[in-house]
């Protein structure tokens, strides 16, 4: 179960969808939220090797200040009357360290998607990865727009034999226990890849039975001519699903960065909320 889910909280565009995601959440499961605010500032120098001018500097950390205080205020505004336990923290820290490490202690950390033109946001792509690489606990990451605070009725589970697709696997168990409908979606499932990984036949649906899950609807579907990211998220919109869960970086990854991959094309363009594991 989820018991205590870890909200990343700044002043980009997209905190408002995803702290209402956390919140949702948060009330289905009756778990705390940690609200994580990284209060994160450019290094200064007492004796001029700082790029930054003193009183320039000094500027920056009341606004800084000022844009702490704002985002509390409304988180406080949100959580206002819904019963939920709470924690604000505000440690420092570069953010794709500090996230990870707060989040080891929840059950799940809840993140936005990177928004290029969101030049409010200390959130990149390669932040989003480098969180979910480290953190050691499952990332839900929410797309940056639109509200979802319905998710995990249909769930869709990447599938492809491999050590984080089980751990994606285990790390859904939550979502996967009240589901109204999960669909196993595998990719190329006669490539060489994939029949290397093979067990015996129906050895997952097996193992959901024995979670008490039922059956998954089972799935598979070729990338020659649309890439892995987009059959996944194709396989999601023909089946309405509301959650995808998957493992990032199944390939290593330079891989991905060279020759493209599913954990990269999802993370660019996810159209409902992923449950990422590693």
């Amino acid at each position: 179960m989820l018991k205590r889910i870890a909200l990343h909280v700044e002043k980009d565009q997209a905190c408002a969808g995803r702290t209402l995601t956390a919140l949702a959440l948060a009330q289905r499961f009756e778990a705390e939220l940690l609200a994580i605010y990284v209060n994160y500032t450019w290094a200064h120098y007492p004796y001029g090797e700082s790029v930054i001018p003193s009183a320039a500097y000094e500027v920056m950390l009341q606004q800084l200040a000022q844009e702490h205080d704002k985002c509390h205020m409304e988180f406080e505004r949100c959580v206002a009357d819904t019963g939920i336990a709470t924690q604000w923290r505000n440690p420092g820290g570069r953010p794709d360290e500090t996230l990870p490490l707060h989040a080891r202690c929840a059950d799940l950390l809840v993140l936005s998607q990177a928004h290029e033109r969101d030049t409010d946001s200390i959130v990149d792509p390669y932040m989003v990865e480098n969180v979910i690489m480290n953190a050691g606990r499952p990332v839900l990451v929410v797309p940056y727009a639109g509200e979802y605070t319905r998710i995990g009725s249909r769930i869709l589970v990447c599938w492809d034999g491999g050590r984080e697709a089980a751990r994606a696997l285990a790390d859904a168990a939550p979502f996967l226990a009240s589901a109204e409908e999960v669909l196993v979606l595998t990719l190329d499932a006669d490539s060489d890849a994939m029949r290397s990984r093979e067990t015996v036949p129906g050895d997952l649906q097996a193992w959901f039975r024995a979670q008490g899950y039922g059956d998954p609807r089972m799935l598979t579907r070729e990338t020659a001519e649309l890439g892995h990211g987009n059959a996944i998220l194709n396989a999601a919109s023909d089946h309405s699903c509301d959650l995808i869960v998957m493992g990032l970086y199944g390939h290593s990854r330079m891989r991905e960065w060279v020759l493209g991959g599913a954990s990269r094309d999802m993370l660019n363009a996810m159209t409902v909320p992923v449950l990422f594991s590693h």
